[in-house]
């Protein structure tokens, strides 16, 4: 035991301080190594921190900004519904007064469809009429073949038949004349 205690006396004589020192530094080290991975971690945790409150509050105007544009979006259809409405009630009113109109149209032409019709009907009851008055009647057109047929034969009787016949056109043109 004696030589392995000198050795060690040795050794500690001849690199007892260089191990001394290297352990100090060693030691410093490992406290320098955990004093940064300290402070590391509360940088890494404020930036977290940082980060956190940035998403959330992007994240909240991101929402507001939703919000805004869904209230937009709304009110726009909204504005879209009600101008719909008013077209298709403009649109229904108008077919409305174009049907009334149509109506009304028909039924003018059709009153004046009658009124020309009416208007005909009385020039060609006025027309027969006055063909009715105007022409010869038969019995007329009788007398005036018998005169042609008695003139043609040299009749004396025709004289008494032209007389008779005169006076019976003159009291036929009288009657005419008072009705």
């Amino acid at each position: 035991m004696s030589a392995g205690g000198s050795i060690d006396q040795i050794r500690e004589i001849l690199f007892g301080s260089a191990q001394r020192q290297i352990e100090s530094r060693f030691s410093a080290a490992e406290k320098s190594l955990a004093a940064a991975a300290t402070k590391a971690a509360e940088q890494l945790s404020d930036a977290k921190e940082a980060l956190t409150e940035r998403a959330d509050a992007l994240d909240t105007r991101l929402e507001t900004q939703i919000e805004a544009v869904l209230k937009r979006l709304d009110k726009a259809q909204s504005e879209l519904e009600e101008n719909i409405e008013t077209v298709q009630r403009k649109l229904s009113d108008n077919l409305s007064a174009l049907e009334k109109q149509i109506r009304q149209d028909m039924a003018d032409q059709a009153n004046d469809f009658q009124k020309r019709l009416k208007t005909l009907e009385d020039e060609l009851n006025s027309a027969v009429a006055r063909l009715d008055k105007e022409k010869t009647g038969n019995q007329d057109l009788g007398d005036y073949l018998m005169e042609i047929g008695l003139r043609l034969k040299g009749d004396r009787g025709l004289a008494a038949l032209q007389s008779s016949i005169g006076a019976a056109l003159t009291s036929e043109g009288d009657q005419k004349a008072s009705e």
